[in-house]
């Protein structure tokens, strides 16, 4: 007599695996950490003009460079995003994936303009 047969596992040849989403995942987290980055980049220079005695000017100035740098990054990652994928997606996962990643770049753009943009007009040091 025969022992019963384990069922047949899937081999790679008969199921179709696509790593475009596992491998693109740290996207969603790319855009958010350029905004800590550059929120942490906006307390350091505050503080350490205020420390200093830098003038207003000087400081508004370096303030807003360091914000345009970050906001300068994740308008170069959204570009890049968007011309290294293709526009017809592979899948309904690949389309949601792009969706979301593109979406989660805008986010931080924006959020960086809203919270840090209105440090440029507030006084400075007390």
């Amino acid at each position: 007599m025969k022992a019963k047969s384990q069922p047949e596992t899937l081999t790679n040849s008969t199921m179709k695996v696509h790593k475009g989403q596992a491998c693109h995942l740290w996207l969603l987290a790319v855009g958010f950490s350029v905004w800590a980055c550059a929120l942490a980049a906006a307390y350091v220079l505050h503080s350490v003009g205020c420390t200093f005695g830098w003038s207003t000017d000087t400081l508004r100035w370096s303030l807003a460079l360091a914000i345009l740098i970050h906001l300068a990054l994740i308008g170069a990652l959204w570009r890049t995003f968007a011309r290294r994928f293709p526009t017809p997606p592979l899948s309904q996962t690949d389309s949601f994936m792009r969706w979301v990643i593109m979406g989660t770049l805008i986010a931080a753009f924006i959020t960086i303009v809203f919270t840090l943009g209105p440090a440029l007009f507030l006084t400075t040091c007390t």
